[in-house]
């Protein structure tokens, strides 16, 4: 059994109960993992009903996925080239990194990839990281089973923090990495976190497993480089996060084995938006002349409930914003909460969701007052879902 922690006798009869009742089940590959009836256990704190009900959901999700011959799958050229996240190489204690950048182009990669084939994808980088824990073991003659994650919120925008589509995706990343490859995670270090990083991080919060939350550590923005030296040598962290390593040429970033981020080119668009918006139900219009801006004013009576909206222009860009206003009997002044930003919707409608930690005023700003020219006709749907409300993430 090679798992870094001590087997109680109780927690040995409930592994060898666990693997009684599904020994027949396994696929060959998992039954070579010594530790997955242990994983799965701890996951749900030794109760054998619950770890039997999650190992048997993630068997059904390696049938679905084919994850057993995962190795086979060819992702699109454009995930190998603009879908941010890289292994590094090994910590000082020989567990594997990977490192991930929140600044690349989420609406690029989901106009560009099937959203199956990104899932895929992230279940290829998963297993290869488990396969290097493997070797791992072997060649140090010691437990390696977990992995180390460093999330970088470098350049991390309002748009990219806000959309719907990708915060959907992200959400169904966490449920896939946590309900599937429980005990995992060795640390997870976040780095370069500002105020967009507190936005979505309060939003994943709700879902995020308690073990794997207490391993986060949010690093700001100042003095993490000397934190990722200390679990980390210096020749194998690249020189842009600290360390001593550069690509043969000298360029400290690292391309010739870090995916950079950065905006998806147009040609791998799968299609252009049909401007599809204005005919669906519950679809509002409106007309801002230049020089002009609207606002939209929703209440908020529950905290933690979620402003989601959905918009589009008819031609050319428009700029957007949230404020938030205190209800007291004095009427404070509004505080700008996501500030404004052109946002172009030529693609696609722009989608996006936003926690409201506070009871009351949400402003929503659609603003022209740039345009010497041009009137901007805009396609919305917006609403206020209480935290108690979920929506469902389908797989395509």
């Amino acid at each position: 059994m090679t798992v870094q922690e001590e087997i109680s006798s109780e927690e040995m009869s409930a592994i060898e109960e666990l693997k009684r009742r599904t020994i027949n089940d396994i696929s060959p590959q998992m039954h070579e993992d010594e530790t997955l009836y242990y994983r799965f256990l701890k996951a749900r704190d030794f109760n054998l009903k619950n770890a039997e009900i999650m190992l048997r959901k993630h068997i059904a999700f390696r049938k679905e996925f084919q994850v057993d011959t995962i190795e086979d799958f060819k992702a699109p050229e454009v995930l190998l080239k603009y879908f941010p996240t890289s292994f590094i190489g090994y910590d000082k204690e020989g567990a594997p990194i990977r490192y991930i950048s929140m600044a690349g182009d989420p609406k690029g990669i989901l106009n560009s990839a099937r959203k199956r084939d990104i899932i895929k994808h992230n279940i290829f980088t998963i297993e290869e990281d488990v396969r290097r824990t493997e070797e791992q073991t072997k060649k140090l003659g010691k437990p390696v089973t977990q992995i180390m994650y460093i999330y970088d919120f470098e350049n991390v925008t309002f748009a990219k923090a806000t959309n719907k589509k990708a915060l959907e995706m992200m959400l169904l990343g966490i449920n896939l990495f946590q309900d599937n490859y429980p005990e995992r995670t060795k640390i997870i270090l976040q780095i370069n976190t500002t105020i967009y990083y507190s936005m979505m991080f309060s939003i994943f919060k709700s879902i995020i497993a308690s073990a794997i939350l207490s391993k986060i550590n949010c690093l700001g923005t100042d003095n993490w480089k000397g934190t990722l030296l200390q679990l980390i040598d210096a020749d194998v962290l690249p020189a842009f996060l600290g360390g001593n390593r550069t690509d043969p040429d000298g360029n400290p970033l690292c391309h010739s084995f870090i995916v950079p981020p950065r905006d998806v080119p147009d040609h791998y668009y799968m299609k252009k938006s049909e401007k599809t918006l204005s005919s669906l139900p519950g679809v509002k219009k409106l007309t801002i002349t230049r020089f002009s801006k609207t606002e939209l004013t929703f209440e908020v009576h529950e905290p933690n409930s979620f402003l989601e909206w959905e918009f589009e222009t008819k031609n050319r860009d428009i700029a957007f914003g949230v404020y938030f206003r205190e209800n007291t009997l004095n009427h404070s002044k509004p505080v700008e909460i996501l500030p404004k930003q052109r946002i172009d919707t030529c693609y696609e409608p722009e989608t996006g969701i936003y926690k409201c930690e506070k009871a009351g005023t949400y402003i929503v700003v659609f603003d022209n007052s740039y345009s010497w020219i041009h009137q901007k006709d805009i396609f919305y749907r917006m609403k206020i879902r209480g935290p108690n409300e979920t929506e469902s993430i389908e797989i395509q």
